[in-house]
């Protein structure tokens, strides 16, 4: 019976931390996208920027950077560590 519980505590885990590790990775594409020029008109590049921007929650303008390269990264890198961070405290909590 406590196999069965942990197996379930180990699997809301995974979860959680899968979860923030794939907003992490929506988040550094959009990023790598906007830094290379990568087709902006573009289907994905487009779907991507829908799903990151909600995700960046309040990062954007939190640090303000000397280069709009930089104000990129700052942005759109914190709330990529945000989110796996959160995944981890979470996959911690419920594992």
């Amino acid at each position: 019976m406590a196999s069965n519980k942990t197996n379930s505590g180990s699997a809301v885990a995974t979860l959680f931390q899968g979860a923030g590790f794939l907003l992490a990775v929506l988040l550094v594409a959009h990023t790598v996208f906007v830094l290379f020029d990568f087709q902006p008109e573009g289907r994905l590049a487009q779907s991507v920027r829908q799903a990151a921007e909600p995700l960046a929650l309040f990062f954007p303008g939190l640090v303000d950077a000397p280069t709009p390269e930089l104000q990129i990264l700052l942005d759109y890198g914190l709330a990529a560590l945000f989110w796996m961070l959160l995944g981890g405290l979470l996959a911690r909590v419920f594992g």
